[in-house]
């Protein structure tokens, strides 16, 4: 099996050769770019080994009512996009954002790798191409939005997806994305146990910055961008717990906290630290496309 430096040797964002290994992640291959920052796998991944790895996903995914909640409330945000009113989510597993943009009268079209996943999908009726898609897929500016839920991450040529998306987006249009955050307080305690750097499936890590930097160069400039949460689950399994982490696992803190004014009260707290600081687990992006050409 041959493998070979992501990017040739160089970084897969601005092109920079500065790239240093980061030694507490040498298991997963990673590297930073002195150049823009960014984090990432240094070496390529076979096809036989994405296949193995997204072959070995379940289909058993979880349904969370909490979850469901969010992306409403995502969408009353995306009304101010509504032009066409179509919208696009990447890596949309097997199409719950999609229900629910559905309900809402978006025209909804969804991408994913895995092919069993595409088949479900589509026998709900709804439109869905395999990743990774190619600029020529898609009509120029004919989405008004377009979302990623944990997906750029996986992405083995960020600079290529970040250029479709900008070719899929009309002007004005609006990218959202959420992503592990390389800068979170989790990542910073438990560096090379942060179980978040996992290779081949994790391939890019992102912080604030560098995921602004990488838009930037496809025309993109933020609207709104933060961090948000800590997952304990992940922590407990990351300091050496012997169950790993699950869906269920947060979400009964998820449903408690909801169900509770004061815990709700301390959440949104806590995420305001998180946020002002940058560090919590996962980065919260709204990017919205001002000009077609790459900078």
């Amino acid at each position: 099996m041959s493998t070979s430096e992501r990017g040739g040797g160089a970084c897969i964002a601005c092109g920079s050769e500065r790239l240093r290994p980061l030694a507490a992640y040498a298991r997963a291959h990673l590297v930073r770019c002195g150049g823009c920052g960014l984090v990432f796998a240094g070496r390529d991944p076979t096809e036989e080994e994405l296949a193995r790895n997204y072959g070995a996903y379940s289909r058993a995914d979880y349904d969370s009512p909490i979850t469901r909640q969010r992306y409403r409330e995502l969408l009353d945000g995306f009304e101010t996009y509504r032009q066409a009113g179509r919208i696009l989510d990447m890596g949309c597993g097997i199409g719950f954002f999609l229900e629910e943009a559905q309900k809402r009268g978006w025209e909804a079209h969804g991408s994913e790798f895995e092919p069993r996943a595409i088949e479900i999908v589509r026998g709900k009726g709804l439109e869905c191409i395999a990743a990774p898609v190619a600029a020529d897929e898609i009509e120029p500016g004919s989405f008004d939005v377009v979302t990623a839920f944990e997906v750029v991450e996986h992405l083995r040529d960020p600079a290529a997806e970040a250029a479709t998306i900008a070719h899929a987006l009309r002007p004005g249009g609006l990218f959202y994305c959420t992503t592990p955050n390389f800068a979170s307080l989790s990542r910073r305690l438990l560096r090379g146990r942060w179980s978040v750097v996992a290779y081949p499936e994790h391939l890019t890590y992102f912080t604030p910055a560098t995921l602004r930097s990488w838009l930037a160069r496809s025309g993109f400039a933020p609207a709104r961008l933060t961090t948000t949460g800590i997952s304990l689950a992940r922590i407990q399994h990351d300091v050496g717990s012997a169950e790993r982490p699950d869906h269920c696992s947060d979400e009964g803190l998820r449903e408690r906290v909801e169900g509770s004014g004061a815990l709700r009260a301390a959440r949104n707290a806590a995420n305001a630290v998180l946020g002002a600081t940058g560090t919590g687990d996962t980065i919260k992006g709204h990017f919205e496309l001002r000009r077609n050409e790459a900078v």
